[in-house]
Order: structure tokens, then C-alpha cells, then sequence
């Protein structure tokens, strides 16, 4: 699988960047479906911008996320060391370095900010840790990806009550845990909070925690950085740690740099009763 997804991705990132922005410019971008949703996403979340504001956001968010697939490809067929000569500067690093120094546990939330495999790589190489995962749907992706992941001792586990007790374990353990916040959790698993000035369904997950163990939480994600290099920026948490204030810190976050989002999710695809799915209007 690791030759497979060398051979997808031959240059190194900066040149292969600069290659798929040439190409996005001649292609039309309707022809994706996921276009189609980062634009809806793009209006839901800045109504303040002008129409032609929000289809040229929409374009080079969409053409990003490719970068960013092309950065993960990259990622997950290349050595850990070769990965991090792309980072170029870690903003608040001390947020996290304080943590590990207590060896009491520590929380991390990540955000969908370009390369998610690209910021796992970075924090491991930085502790060791416990998250979980959505499988992907390929068996032997999946199985490879995760392989990936748990290097260096690292242990992943499927989103699911199962994994969430590995974590309450992990924290117990005086462990890091890490894990996304920002996707769509289960039903039972999450509740509505503001997320753009819009109701979406929020994993509780992370503040349920965060509350019950009291260890110390931070968000991490991944951004680009001048002359195409990467940077991690972290954030503390706020003292009232709950879904709501973990969605603002994550839009603080993403309005630094909105392109670099994952805007293509389906971020507000269970609405509240009598609200209508956006992505299906």
C-alpha cells in the first residue's frame, strides 16, 4: 500500500501544490459534488460576503482540500522526518510542551484544517497517543492507515463506545488523548450548538472529558504557512469548556486562514427538527 501511494504522489509538496492550483484553474469546478457542498457551506457560514466573494472563497477552499488530499497521500507514504522539514513554525507550542512536562493527561482537539494525517504525524512525534477514528470504507486502506497511525506506540480505536471508554481509560491513565471535534458524531453522542451562527449536531465527547477528569484541553490544527510551507497553531480552551465554546474556539481558528478548511464535509447535515437539510434544498 506504501508504493501505491508513493506512486500517487511523486513530487515533493511544494512543486505538486503548485501543480494542482495550474490544473484547478482550467478545470470547471462544478463538475464535483463536493464543490457543490463547500460552496453551500461557504454562504451557511459567510453570510457577509458578497456572492462573488463567497464562489471565489469556495474555489480556493475546494482547490486546498485537493492540496491537502495530495499532503496526506504524501504523509502516509513518506517518513516522519521528511514530513516535518514542511512545518515551519508551531505557534503557542509552549500550551502543549507545559502539559507534557506534568505527565497528568492532556486532551488535544484537532480541527479538518488541511492534512489531519499531517498533524497526528506531528503531535506523535511529540508523545505518544490514544484517539479514535472513522473507519475508512476501503478494508485495506483502512487497515494500512491505522497501521500508520500507530506508530510509535500510538493506539487508534473506532469511533464508538468502545473507543470512548479506551479513552476515559487513556485519561485515567494519565495518557494524551487526541481526536477531531468538528465532524457530525452519532446519534446519542452529541447536541446542538452554534457553529457559524448555525445550529449543527456537536460531539460531546471532548468537553464530557475534559469536564469529568478535569485534565487540560487544547485545539491543534494545521495551516499553511508562507512560500507553501505548513505551520500548527494551537489554542488553550476556554475555562467553561462545553460543546458551544468548543465550536468558537475551533471558527476562531478556521477564520485565520478560511481556505484551508474542509469545507466540503457536510458540517450541518442533521439539522434540528423542522430545519431543512441544506444539501438537499
Amino acid at each position: 500500500m506504501k508504493v501505491v501511494l508513493f506512486l500517487f504522489s511523486p513530487l515533493p509538496l511544494k512543486p505538486a501544490k503548485a501543480c494542482i492550483r495550474f490544473v484547478m484553474k482550467v478545470i470547471p469546478f462544478t463538475i464535483f459534488s463536493s464543490y457543490k457542498t463547500t460552496y453551500i457551506n461557504i454562504c451557511i457560514s459567510f453570510k457577509n460576503l458578497s456572492l462573488m466573494e463567497k464562489e471565489a472563497l469556495a474555489k480556493k477552499s475546494f482547490t486546498e482540500s485537493i492540496c491537502s488530499l495530495y499532503e496526506t497521500l504524501y504523509c502516509l507514504s513518506r517518513s516522519n522526518k521528511k514530513i516535518s522539514k514542511n512545518i515551519v513554525r508551531v505557534d503557542n507550542r509552549y500550551l502543549m510542551s507545559d502539559a507534557l512536562k506534568k505527565k497528568n493527561g492532556l486532551l488535544i482537539s484537532g480541527i479538518h484544517n488541511r492534512s489531519v494525517d499531517i498533524s497526528l504525524q506531528w503531535i506523535n512525534t511529540q508523545t505518544p497517543t490514544v484517539g479514535v477514528y472513522k473507519p475508512l470504507k476501503n478494508p485495506f486502506m483502512n487497515a494500512y492507515v491505522k497501521r500508520e497511525r500507530e506508530r510509535e506506540g500510538n493506539k487508534q480505536y473506532t469511533t464508538s463506545y468502545k473507543g470512548v471508554k479506551e479513552l476515559l481509560k487513556g485519561l485515567i491513565k494519565n495518557k494524551v488523548i487526541v481526536m477531531a471535534s468538528d465532524q457530525v458524531p452519532q446519534d446519542g453522542m452529541g447536541e446542538y450548538a452554534k457553529f457559524f451562527d448555525r445550529d449543527a449536531y456537536t460531539t460531546t465527547l471532548i468537553p464530557s472529558l475534559a469536564n469529568k477528569t478535569s485534565k487540560p484541553l487544547i485545539y491543534i490544527g494545521l495551516f499553511s504557512a508562507p512560500q507553501d510551507y505548513l505551520k500548527i497553531i494551537i489554542r488553550k480552551s476556554p475555562k467553561e469548556i462545553s460543546a458551544q465554546s468548543m465550536n468558537l474556539t475551533m471558527e476562531k481558528m478556521i477564520l485565520s486562514c478560511p481556505e484551508d478548511y474542509s469545507w466540503e464535509y457536510k458540517r450541518f447535515k442533521r439539522p434540528p427538527e423542522g430545519v431543512d437539510n441544506p444539501y438537499k434544498v
